[in-house]
């Protein structure tokens, strides 16, 4: 079915290639040309065996955000590349003169500061009047994110867009354009298939946002993104159309009774994927989780996430990690802890002090925050006994742990506080 979308783009390009006879087909950049003029009632007229897109290609290019490629084409099995969706993008947000506000602001500002920054006369002079993308490559400077990837490199924006590169592009531009907050449902790590290839690449976080809200999510009944895969021009459309109209997107449905790996039920990552551990992709208790019915905090001034200040009640314990050789262990006490979570690299033996399991990197910061705290070793001192923060536990408390306990060294001749500890 053909369907009139009112406003069929005639790019600038276009219209200069015509005036000395070449063919415009010829290059699919001239789908988003900043400078356009319209010429109404054209249709699309290579839609056929692309009824799930059509709506999707009609409505955005009658909006202006998408273009044509000339002649009445959308080529929608074509791969969109960096530089289309991009544009596409902004002017999701922006309307269709958003990149060409964009590239003027930052031709200025890359004028007046210089630096690594390019206006619009350098990437002319680099790459020609007539390359439609121009405008886009100097836009984008206004996402640093974006901009320290790919500068205004032609031959990087050219390249076909990843599905992990879209959602990049996608949640930077609307987070910095928009007005919507996209946040990542807790679990949804749980919905993704290929979860461990998504969390482990540089764009997870956008990723899972995008997935989260339903903009760019599963390819497949397993719900694997499929991060390193290309899209064609036909489902960007569609996922602008999903980013512009929210009744248009996916429903993503999370089931937080199902356990994320044994030991952790129920629980989800941080948004930054700091508590999935790198190797194994195991989930970690977070801040905030209810484990045996008491709440997860991190202390304020450690910031050692556990029951209090330390891994009180072993809230790691049970949970699956992967050895060097590639098998896997369970975190019981005195083994050793080979996974990444928490912004640390372990490496070190899980340890218990009393009712506290810790491994290495935690006990070191505890300890250099109660030795901080510790009174200065002196006659006077001696006998007394600390707490794990540091502080003096009353005489006749005998409830508390202690953990430091003050002492003469009568071989050295000095006092000294000296670790208490019950393996």
């Amino acid at each position: 079915m053909k369907t009139n979308i009112g406003k069929a783009l005639v790019t600038s390009t276009l219209i200069a290639s015509m005036a000395i006879g070449t063919t415009a087909y010829a290059s699919l950049d001239l789908v988003s040309a900043s400078k356009s003029v319209y010429a109404d009632n054209v249709a699309f007229t290579d839609l056929s065996g692309y009824s799930w897109a059509e709506d999707a290609i009609n409505s955005m290019a009658s909006q202006g955000i998408l273009n044509g490629v000339g002649n009445g084409m959308f080529a929608p099995k074509s791969n969109v590349t960096r530089q289309e969706f991009a544009a596409m993008a902004i002017r999701a947000f922006g309307g269709e003169n958003k990149v060409h506000e964009l590239a003027v602001q930052m031709s200025e500002k890359a004028e007046a500061e210089g630096g690594s920054l390019s206006s619009l006369s350098d990437v002319i002079e680099a790459y020609g009047e007539n390359n439609w993308s121009n405008e886009t490559m100097v836009a984008t400077q206004a996402f640093p994110d974006i901009a320290q990837l790919w500068s205004c490199r032609l031959s990087d924006w050219k390249q076909d867009a990843t599905r992990a590169e879209m959602a990049f592009i996608l949640m930077t531009i609307a987070e910095d354009l928009g007005d919507e907050t996209f946040n990542i449902t807790d679990g949804i790590n749980t919905v993704i298939g290929d979860f461990s290839t998504v969390s482990a690449s540089q764009f997870a976080s956008s990723i899972t946002k995008a997935y989260s809200n339903g903009i760019l999510v599963g390819m497949d009944n397993q719900g694997n993104y499929k991060p390193n895969n290309l899209s064609t021009r036909a489902e960007a459309a569609v996922i602008m159309q999903r980013l512009v109209d929210p009744s248009k997107r996916e429903e993503v449905k999370v089931d937080l009774t199902q356990p994320d790996v044994e030991g952790s039920e129920g629980l989800s990552p941080l948004p930054d994927g700091s508590n999935i551990g790198v190797y194994t992709q195991a989930v970690y208790p977070k801040e905030g989780d209810i484990i045996n019915g008491v709440k997860v905090t991190r202390d304020p001034v450690t910031g050692v996430l556990g029951y209090g200040n330390g891994q009180k009640g072993g809230i790691y314990l049970g949970i699956q990690e992967k050895n060097a050789d590639g098998s896997y262990s369970t975190i019981e006490v005195g083994t050793v802890a080979c996974e990444k979570y928490d912004g640390m690299v372990m490496g070190d033996t899980y340890i218990q002090r009393y009712d506290y399991v810790y491994w290495g990197v935690e006990w070191a910061k505890i300890d250099q925050y109660a030795m901080s705290r510790l009174p200065q070793a002196s006659a006077s001192t001696v006998g007394a006994k600390a707490d794990i923060n540091g502080d003096i536990i009353a005489a006749g408390d005998t409830t508390t742990p202690a953990f430091w306990e003050c002492r003469y060294d009568s071989v050295g001749g000095f006092y000294q506080w000296y670790k208490m500890f019950n393996n």
